[in-house]
């Protein structure tokens, strides 16, 4: 009878797309530092103190160092993670937290060092937006350092990796991710994180294959056993028996193929027999953009500048956020001639929450968000506006006012924006005079009085998120709704019809960046019926780009016909797959290309 482990597939989060195959490197590295907790003696708060101060200054030339390093090795974007951290240790409220901890209670360094943090964990964790929640990593991060400085150090267990290998952890902060010798990390699987997590992010970012969310990993696999990690689909496979390795290697080729196509073939979205639908990538601070090209981007449509604002207690100056639109602008323009950056102006509230910034409020996703904060803070608005204007000689950028609901907003944001505009004439400070603006269309009143809207806006992107959750009233993180969350619902039909027709007949273009832009069916679908451009996360574009690729303009058009046909008492189950079924008659190895 044979001793050899049973073969297992086991689903989790794609955190990265990308494939890989290798030995399990086991690194049980996130535990928590213990701590012990005691009073100091009277008098010896002084000691301590400086203690504390010894280590916060040694993290912060160590972080420095990161930085420097960073710069030179993998660019700006990566390098933001750790200016995040080098914000969080020079921040007062931490560093007052910590001393008050001492000085008043007369704890121990490394004792208020866990208090502060513990506070700081929980106040993220409460808060509803997974991105938000993921900053309790960010913490940890910090944290860990502060307490290994104060006890000296230790040597990190995956300076032992020497060949190439799947790295298996329990979790990994986002310093222990880049400083990982990349030469022999085939790829990540964690039994934590999620697809907004930095480690995520840097995951993408270094072209490392991952898959988070696979609770008790570490104990199911053992050091050694060979993995088949897919990224793209959130699976992970061990002890794989030999036809099964043999069908992912083809896997890996297929996607490789699909990869280069997008680059060495036509355009991306291009239709066969011609005519286009361009693929855009979402985008923003912090996320590295260097692969876009590659990935086939023909622009940026959607850049989330909000995430200029996280992790920090000031907002950043118009210095800052100009450098960041500049850079992004600069890189945009590389993508082609015509490539455009459409900047998403400040995006917060809802389950979005910015420490100093937000309030608490009833209702947050009805509050004062968005367009309604900024109006509310024109000086706020003023300050992004004009760094927008000041790079927008740098590239071709679009500003963009999300969660508009009526056309009073749209007058309001051209009277700041006529602001800023006079601010920089005045300072001799050069700027595009003609800078296009758009409309994000996410709330069932803004499409259903797009005809209007039209008149004051250059574009349209609907922000299918929202829209979707808005309409239906179902929120889209909630598992006890999310069979009410439905792109496809007749409801949602009829909206994106009518935003569509409302562009045409007012000559303006649209767009969508909504996550469905990169969904085949649903995607596909959204071009069908008329938009113009799909933006979406870059690593999808191949895929689309090949889908698009096998469709002419006829056959959009019998889609569209197709899907606004169908019985609108049918399921949303039955709905999508109508319309698979529709996509898998003209292109009949669908199920190959969406690998």
């Amino acid at each position: 009878m044979s001793n050899k482990p049973q073969m297992q597939t086991l689903a989790g989060l794609a955190t990265a797309r990308g494939y890989a195959i290798g030995p399990a490197f086991i690194y049980r590295g996130n535990a928590a530092v213990p701590v012990p907790e005691y009073c100091v003696e009277v008098g010896c708060e002084s000691e301590e103190m400086l203690r504390f101060r010894r280590a916060l200054n040694e993290v912060k030339r160590d972080l420095e160092g990161l930085i420097a390093a960073l710069r030179e090795r993998t660019g700006r974007e990566d390098v933001m993670v750790f200016e995040c951290h080098l914000m969080m240790v020079d921040d007062p409220s931490l560093i007052d937290s910590v001393e008050s901890a001492i000085t008043e209670d007369r704890l121990n360094a490394a004792a208020a060092v866990r208090r502060t943090a513990d506070r700081a964990r929980a106040q993220f964790a409460r808060m509803n937006d997974a991105y938000f929640r993921e900053r309790v990593r960010d913490v940890d991060d910090v944290e860990r350092r502060l307490l290994l400085a104060l006890d000296g150090g230790a040597p990190e267990p995956y300076v032992e990796i020497k060949s190439p290998c799947i790295l298996v952890a329990d979790d990994l902060t986002p310093s222990q991710a880049v400083q990982l010798p990349r030469e022999f990390v085939l790829g990540f699987v964690t039994e934590g994180g999620s697809t907004t997590s930095h480690v995520a992010l840097l995951a993408r970012a270094l072209g490392i294959p991952a898959v988070s969310g696979l609770k008790d990993i570490t104990s199911i696999v053992q050091a050694g056993d060979t993995i088949l990690l897919d990224g793209t689909n959130g699976a992970v496979t061990v002890n794989a028996d030999v036809s099964t390795v043999l069908d992912f290697r083809d896997l890996i080729e297929r996607q490789k193929e699909l990869s280069e196509e997008a680059v060495l073939g036509a355009p991306a979205g291009t239709l066969k027999e011609g005519g286009e639908v361009p693929l855009y990538a979402n985008v923003h601070p912090g996320v590295p953009i260097g692969g876009l090209r590659e990935l086939g981007a023909r622009g940026i449509g959607l850049y989330r500048s909000e995430y200029l604002w996280l992790n920090r207690e000031l907002e950043p100056t118009e210095e800052e956020q100009f450098q960041a639109y500049r850079d992004a602008a600069v890189f945009a323009k590389s993508l082609g001639e015509d490539a455009t950056l459409t900047l998403r102006v400040l995006d917060i509230g809802g389950d979005k929450t910015v420490a100093g910034i937000t309030q608490h409020e009833t209702n947050p996703f009805l509050g004062n968000r968005s367009i309604r904060y900024l109006l509310s803070h024109r000086e706020t608005f003023e300050t992004q506006l004009r760094a927008a204007l000041r790079a927008s000689v740098f590239g071709k950028i679009c500003i963009m006012y999300p969660m508009i609901s009526c056309e009073e907003e749209l007058v309001e944001s051209a009277k700041v924006l006529e602001k800023a505009k006079s601010d920089l004439e005045a300072a001799g400070i050069p700027f595009d005079r003609e800078i296009p603006v758009g409309a994000m269309i996410e709330v069932p009143a803004a499409a259903l009085n797009a005809a209007a809207l039209a008149k004051h806006v250059n574009f349209f992107s609907i922000g299918t998120n929202d829209l979707v959750q808005y309409t239906l009233a179902a929120d889209r993180g909630n598992d006890a709704v999310t069979h009410l969350y439905q792109p496809l619902h007749p409801a949602i039909l009829k909206l994106m019809r009518m935003t569509v027709d409302a562009a045409r007949a007012n000559g303006i273009y649209v767009g969508v960046c909504g996550e469905s832009a990169a969904d085949p069916v649903i995607g596909v679908l959204w071009a069908a019926m008329g938009v113009d451009i799909l933006s979406m996360s870059a690593t999808y574009i191949p895929v689309m780009s090949k889908l698009f690729s096998r469709l002419t303009r006829n056959d959009l058009d019998e889609y569209a016909r197709f899907a606004e046909s169908l019985d609108v008492s049918m399921g949303a189950a039955d709905r999508l797959s109508a319309c698979r079924g529709w996509l898998i008659s003209k292109i009949p190895d669908l199920d190959n290309i969406i690998v």
